[in-house]
């Protein structure tokens, strides 16, 4: 699933009702902001608590604050999945890194709120230079 496509493609109409934005644009519709949050839910399998603190007198969720460090890891991992996009996947003028979103939470996280640790393989040595 990517749901990620977009972020900055698409022009929106100015919304004040966001606070504490930024990484997205200021000015995101509530609905690609939804689509967004979406996305992280389904290619980390969490939940919106994963990232955002609950206000339990309330009972609701303050988006706007940074208690919580997944918040901030989440940012950065944002700016590094556009910024390989756009470095290694911006083919030209017309297809932009925007629009192609090859690399995205899923691509390391499969799923998972941490991505798994790959195993090193471990190279034979076809030439037998070890035992010599």
């Amino acid at each position: 699933m990517f749901i990620f496509i977009g972020i900055a493609a698409v022009k929106q109409p100015v919304n004040d009702k966001f606070k504490n934005l930024q990484v997205l644009p200021k000015n995101i519709s509530e609905d690609s902001l939804d689509k967004i949050m979406d996305g992280f839910n389904a290619m980390l399998s969490v939940d919106c608590q994963f990232c955002h603190v609950r206000d339990k007198k309330a009972d609701t969720l303050m988006f706007d604050k940074d208690d919580k460090s997944e918040k901030e890891i989440t940012r950065n991992m944002m700016r590094m999945t556009m910024d390989i996009n756009k470095k290694y996947f911006q083919f030209n003028e017309t297809v932009t890194a925007e629009q192609v979103q090859a690399v995205t939470c899923y691509t390391c996280h499969k799923g998972n709120p941490m991505p798994e640790k790959e195993k090193k393989k471990v190279a034979k040595d076809p030439f037998n230079f070890k035992s010599n």
